[in-house]
C-alpha cells in the first residue's frame, strides 16, 4: 500500500469511527425516552443507577482496551499478528475482568447501601457479568486497530448500540405491559448488554479470520504478564477515564443522590423519583456535548506537540479556532435549551417537573463541551495521563460536592455541584493547555457579539413561545413537536445569521466549514 493511499485509508477509517461515535451517542441518548416513557421515572432511576456501570465496561472495551493494545503491538511490532502474544493480552484483561467481576457481584450489597437502596442488591449483582465479555472484545479492536483498520471498531460499535437499545426498549415494553418487575428493566440492560458485546464479537472474529490477524508462529515469547499488566490493562484505564467525563458524574450521582436527598427530608420512593427526574437532563446533555465537540475537532486538523515544535503560529491559530468552534456550538445549545427546557421536558417525558434544576445542570453543557474538546487537544501534547488524573480528581469533587449541597437544596444542589465540578474540571484543561502553549491565550473572539447573538436568539424564541401559547394549548404532544422543532429550526438560523452577519468567523474561520461542506456533496 503507498504512503498515499495509506494515508486515505487512516482518515477514512477515522472518519467511520467519528461518524459511528456520533450515530451511537445520538441512539444512546433518545432510546432513553422511550424507555423513561414506558417504565417511569422510577423505572428511569433504576437503568440510571447501573448505567455508570455499565458504561465503564463498554469504555472499556471500546477505547481503552482496544487503544492500549493497539499502541503496544506499534511498539512491538515483532508481535504483531502473533497468537501467544494475543492469548496473553487476553489473560491479563481477562483477570482484570474477574477482579471486576467479583468485586462488584461480592460487595453489590454495600454498594447498593451506598446508593441508599438495597432493592439495587439484585440488579448489581446480574450487571457485574457484563465484565467478564469485554476482554473477547476489545482484543480484536486492539488488533485490527494497530493494522489502521478502524471500520471493524466503528461497524462493531453500531451493532451494539443498535442491539442494547432494542432489547432494553423491549424489556421497557414488558414492563409497561405487567409482565416485568420494574427494577427488572436492570436485568434488560444486562441482557442487552451481553449480546451486545456477543455479537459485536463474533461480527470482529469473523472479519479478523478472514484477514488471517493472527499466525501459527510462538517462537516470539520473551513478554511476561507483569509488563503486559501495565502496557494493557493500566494504561487502558488511562485511557477510558479521558472518556468518562459525564459517566463519572452520573457515577456519583448514583451513589450519592438519594442518600442526599433522604437527608433532605424525603423518603426513599420520593428521593427515587426525584433522581429519575433529574436524570431527564443526561441525554441531552451527552447527545449535544459530544455532537458539539466532535464536530469541532472534525473541522480543524489535530496537532500534537510536534506541530507546535515545527509551526508555532500555525499550531496556535488552528487550536483558537478548534476552541471557536467549540464555543459558539455549544453556546448556542446552551441558551436555546435552556429558553425551550420545559416545552422539551413536556415533549420526551410527558410533564416539565424538574425544570428548573435542569436549567442548572444546562449551564455545564458550555463547559463540558470545551472540557472534550480540550482534554483531545491535551491528549495531542501527550497529557493523557493528566487529563485522566483531572477526570478522576473531578469525580471525587462532584461526590464531595453532592455530599455538602443535595442535603441543603436538594436536585437544585446536585445540579450546582455538577456545573461547578465540570467548570473546575475545564479550567484545569485551559491551565495545562496554556502552560503547554507557554503563556499564548487560547481564547480570541468577539465576545460581546457572540453574547448579543445568543440573547437575540433567545428573545426570539421567547416571543416564538409567547404567540404560540395565545393560539395554541401546549396539552397536545404533535403540538408541542412541531412547536419545539420549529423553534429549534428558527433558533438555529437566527443565531447562525447573527454569526455570521456580524462575523463572529471571519471568511477565513468560515474556510473548513465550506471545504467540508463541498466534500459532503462531492
Amino acid at each position: 500500500m503507498t504512503s498515499e493511499r495509506q494515508q486515505k485509508h487512516v482518515y477514512k477509517g477515522a472518519l467511520a469511527l467519528l461518524v459511528a461515535g456520533i450515530l451511537s451517542k445520538v441512539i444512546s441518548a433518545f432510546y432513553r425516552i422511550p424507555l423513561q416513557n414506558l417504565t417511569g421515572d422510577i423505572g428511569f432511576y433504576i437503568y440510571q443507577q447501573v448505567y455508570p456501570i455499565i458504561g465503564i465496561a463498554f469504555m472499556l472495551a471500546l477505547y481503552g482496551f482496544p487503544a492500549a493494545i493497539s499502541r503496544f503491538l506499534a511498539e512491538h511490532r515483532e508481535f504483531k499478528h502473533n497468537r501467544y502474544i494475543y492469548g496473553k493480552m487476553l489473560a491479563v484483561m481477562m483477570l482484570f475482568s474477574a477482579l471486576l467481576f467479583l468485586g462488584l457481584f461480592f460487595f453489590s450489597p454495600v454498594l447498593a447501601n451506598w446508593m441508599g437502596d438495597n432493592q439495587l442488591i439484585i440488579p448489581l449483582k446480574h450487571i457485574s457479568w457484563v465484565f467478564l465479555f469485554v476482554p473477547f472484545v476489545a482484543l480484536l479492536r486492539g488488533v485490527t486497530q494497530a493494522d489502521e483498520w478502524m471500520e471493524p471498531t466503528a461497524y462493531s460499535q453500531m451493532i451494539e448500540q443498535l442491539l442494547r437499545a432494542a432489547i432494553i426498549i423491549v424489556t421497557a415494553v414488558f414492563i409497561f405491559s405487567g409482565h416485568l418487575g420494574v427494577y427488572q428493566i436492570a436485568d434488560g440492560a444486562m441482557i442487552a448488554s451481553i449480546v451486545a458485546l456477543t455479537a459485536s464479537f463474533l461480527f470482529l472474529y469473523m472479519f479478523a479470520r478472514k484477514k488471517r490477524y493472527w499466525s501459527q508462529n510462538t517462537s516470539v515469547q520473551q513478554k511476561g504478564s507483569g509488563k503486559l499488566f501495565s502496557s494493557i490493562v493500566l494504561a487502558g484505564i488511562v485511557i477510558s477515564l479521558n472518556h468518562m467525563l459525564l459517566l463519572l458524574m452520573q457515577l456519583a450521582d448514583a451513589f450519592t443522590m438519594v442518600p442526599g436527598l433522604v437527608k433532605f427530608g424525603m423518603n426513599v420512593t420520593e428521593a427515587t423519583t426525584l433522581k429519575g427526574i433529574f436524570d431527564r437532563g443526561q441525554p441531552l446533555l451527552q447527545l449535544v456535548t459530544v455532537v458539539g465537540s466532535s464536530l469541532a475537532l472534525a473541522l480543524v486538523p489535530a496537532v500534537t506537540k510536534l506541530n507546535w515544535q515545527s509551526n508555532r503560529e500555525d499550531t496556535l491559530a488552528k487550536l483558537r479556532l478548534t476552541m471557536k468552534y467549540c464555543l459558539i456550538l455549544s453556546l448556542g445549545a446552551t441558551v436555546g435549551l435552556i429558553t425551550l427546557f420545559p416545552e422539551v421536558n413536556q415533549l420526551l417525558f410527558q410533564n416539565q417537573l424538574g425544570t428548573d434544576s435542569l436549567r442548572m445542570v444546562t449551564i455545564s453543557l458550555l463547559f463540558t463541551s470545551l472540557a472534550v474538546t480540550m482534554a483531545s487537544t491535551l491528549q495531542g501534547f501527550g497529557y493523557m495521563r493528566w487529563t485522566a488524573y483531572i477526570i478522576f480528581g473531578g469525580l471525587w469533587l462532584k461526590m464531595f460536592l453532592n455530599g455538602v449541597l443535595i442535603p441543603l437544596a436538594g436536585i437544585k444542589g446536585a445540579a450546582i455541584a455538577t456545573v461547578i465540578t465540570v467548570f473546575v474540571i475545564a479550567l484545569l484543561y485551559y491551565l495545562l493547555l496554556r502552560q503547554q502553549l507557554q503563556g499564548y491565550s487560547l481564547f480570541v473572539m468577539p465576545w460581546f457579539k457572540l453574547l448579543l447573538a445568543s440573547a437575540m436568539m433567545a428573545s426570539v424564541l421567547v416571543i416564538m413561545k409567547k404567540i404560540a401559547l395565545y393560539f395554541f394549548a401546549f396539552d397536545n404532544r404533535f403540538v408541542l413537536l412541531v412547536f419545539v422543532i420549529g423553534s429549534v429550526v428558527v433558533g438555529l438560523i437566527v443565531y447562525a445569521l447573527v454569526v455570521v452577519k456580524w462575523r463572529v468567523l471571519t471568511k477565513e474561520e468560515w474556510q473548513p466549514i465550506l471545504k467540508k461542506g463541498k466534500k459532503g456533496r462531492q
